[in-house]
């Protein structure tokens, strides 16, 4: 077979090809209009070349649709369940935290009491100075960790804040409020962690 012979060959071949496919293509086109098949029900690999396209049914879409979603799902769950942990943790060693402290103050809030009922007796002059400088370093150091006595005299009684141990009468001190404080009361990030002893007018 002489080339020009191979040639005439290759092109019929080709335009036979080109033919077939374009036959092809307007056979299923026609289907479609028809509406005998729908586009989801073609289950057929379609070759262009060495390139090879899978169309997936309505159906089989849908279902890799639906696991998708699951997935992303599971994935937010997770997520929350990590944000609530993370969340659960902190407040847990949060108030692991003033646990302890409170437990501490607890220890250190009689020492003060001490401290105010000594220097009613005490006359010398040296020993009481000794006693406020102890007694000022201790509340600096309360006060760092939060804590702050609470105010009381001549303010009205609040049972959020005073334990009323006594109740006179009083003519300088409206019914009520607040006479004397017996022993002092304490308060750390807004929450009581000893409540004010006091005598109240009535």
């Amino acid at each position: 077979m002489t080339k020009k012979e191979e040639n005439l060959e290759d092109k019929v071949r080709s335009e036979n090809e080109l033919k077939e496919k374009e036959v092809k293509e307007k056979k299923d086109e026609e289907t479609l209009k028809e509406g005998k098949v729908g586009k989801e029900e073609l289950l057929k690999e379609k070759s262009e070349g060495d390139k090879k396209v899978v169309t997936l049914s309505q159906e089989d879409y849908d279902g890799i649709k639906l696991q998708m979603a699951k997935v992303i799902n599971d994935y937010k769950d997770l997520e929350r369940d990590l944000e609530n942990y993370r969340k659960r943790s902190r407040e847990e060693v949060e108030s692991a935290k003033s646990q302890g402290v409170v437990k501490a103050l607890s220890c250190i809030f009689p020492a003060l009491d001490t401290f105010k009922k000594a220097k009613k007796i005490i006359k010398d002059e040296k020993a009481i100075e000794g006693i406020n400088l102890i007694e000022k370093s201790l509340m600096e150091g309360l006060k760092k960790l939060g804590v702050k006595k609470i105010e009381c005299v001549n303010k009205k009684f609040d049972p959020n804040f005073h334990n009323a141990v006594l109740s006179i009468e009083s003519k300088d001190v409206k019914a009520g409020f607040i006479v004397e404080e017996i022993e002092a009361g304490y308060e750390m990030e807004g929450k009581v962690v000893k409540f004010s002893q006091v005598v109240v007018a009535k």
